[in-house]
């Protein structure tokens, strides 16, 4: 190769394209009975080589291409003019394509993705993976279930010679984002993720650098309700969570009572601070968890005792309340969020994480039509999500689980196409 020891960015670029388009063929699986050959169109890739004002990028071309051709790693088909028609793969030079590339033959590549995922199995319990390494398998546990479900899935890929999704030709990378996916599933107690990161990699950064295609990845194959607070649920938090909470409730905390029915506004509990929680004894005979902060300060507690939930809860907010819950089982447990499809799913999402039986309160037909002036119209989004919730519901219902109490609801939103934010429902409905 005229003393070069890598390709240049014209080579590079020709056979990547060859080696990707043998790699997806039925050749490479091993299902085709007649012969492939792979070639690319000097034309289509080098849209500037048939410009007549680009002559040193065509001699470029040129000169390029006929190093590969010398090398035998190539052919080269011209017109008469000798004009560069296409350029084509020597399918007996493969191995040494991939080594002047310095890339990894895909089956290679394959076969180290499942030796990395083996390593995992006995804590994923992919069933897959436990056939083939006689460990069995638990399909039954639920702690590493996203990762299980992702696992299961790529295996499948690689059978239809597909991408392994969130794979980019780096396997230490790979590996480090399977590790803290494990981790982070694992994880039962807040931490700052600096902490979390230098816990798992011994770098306070590496978990930041991860952390986009970490959430994406769990968020996919995952219960969970927003990617952007994936990590948060899991307990890794750039910073503390509070519990705010108000209203006709007491604390024991730290050997003091704290009796809010006679403050005028609420507190905020840190999560070092609920350490010392000794107990809660609500009051009242409600208790209601509140989506929003406006909401939730314009709300006049009175007998009730209110919890701030800011969106979808986190693992110290749910220990709080199975906490709240376990000292207070015959209270009425109620959830205040915006009437839309995010505030039911964050309302499905409270019922299902904490096992609480949490009823909606003003959630209904009677408050969207008492705010008509308010409501704005649904999004394409927002129909879907409705439609997706409408349709599990009626799977419940069908398979004589719980009815749900919003059904109706929906079917208004849908009909009459409006939603309606928390905010709006004014103070004097709450007395």
């Amino acid at each position: 190769m005229g003393g070069q020891n890598r390709p240049n960015q014209l080579q590079r670029k020709v056979l990547e394209q060859l080696l990707d388009a043998y790699e997806k063929s039925k050749t490479f699986q091993g299902g085709n009975q007649v012969k492939q050959s792979f070639s690319v169109q000097i034309g289509k890739i080098f849209p500037r080589y048939q410009d007549d004002a680009e002559y040193d990028y065509f001699c470029q071309v040129n000169e390029s291409m006929e190093e590969l051709c010398a090398s035998a790693l190539v052919a080269v088909e011209r017109e008469r003019n000798g004009v560069l028609k296409k350029v084509v793969l020597n399918m007996e030079k493969l191995d040494d394509c991939y080594a002047y590339l310095g890339r990894t033959p895909r089956r290679q590549e394959q076969e180290m993705l499942l030796a990395v995922w083996e390593e995992l199995s006995e804590k994923l319990f992919v069933e897959h993976v436990g056939e083939q390494s006689g460990k069995g398998g638990n399909a039954g546990d639920e702690l590493f279930e996203p990762l299980r479900r992702y696992i299961t899935a790529q295996y499948l890929r690689i059978e239809k010679n597909q991408n392994v999704e969130y794979y980019s030709h780096n396997l230490e990378e790979y590996r480090a984002l399977l590790v803290a996916a494990e981790a982070v599933l694992e994880n039962r107690e807040e931490i700052f993720i600096r902490n979390f990161s230098i816990k798992v990699f011994h770098d306070s950064k590496r978990m930041e650098q991860l952390a986009g295609k970490l959430a994406q990845l769990l968020y996919q194959y995952g219960e969970f309700q927003e990617k952007d607070a994936v990590l948060e649920e899991c307990g890794i938090v750039h910073t503390p969570t509070y519990v705010m909470l108000k209203g006709n409730v007491r604390l024991m905390l730290g050997g003091q009572k704290i009796d809010l029915s006679l403050l005028q506004g609420d507190i905020a509990l840190s999560t070092e601070s609920l350490k010392g929680l000794q107990d809660v004894a609500v009051l009242g005979a409600r208790v209601v968890t509140v989506e929003n902060l406006t909401s939730f300060h314009d709300y006049p507690a009175g007998k009730d005792c209110m919890i701030y939930l800011g969106g979808f809860h986190n693992q110290v907010k749910r220990d709080f309340l199975l906490y709240l819950y376990e000292r207070n089982r015959e209270k009425e447990y109620c959830h205040f969020g915006d009437i839309d499809a995010g505030g039911f799913y964050i309302l499905e999402h409270l019922k299902r994480k904490t096992g609480i039986r949490f009823r909606p309160l003003y959630m209904d037909v009677e408050t969207l039509r008492r705010y008509k002036e308010d409501r704005k119209p649904l999004t394409g989004n927002d129909r879907k999500r409705l439609m997706q919730l409408k349709e599990e519901l009626d799977g419940r219902v069908e398979q004589g689980m719980e009815k749900t109490d919003y059904r109706d609801v929906i079917d208004y939103m849908l009909e009459h196409n409006c939603k309606l934010e928390q905010e709006a429902v004014k103070a004097e409905v709450f007395s």
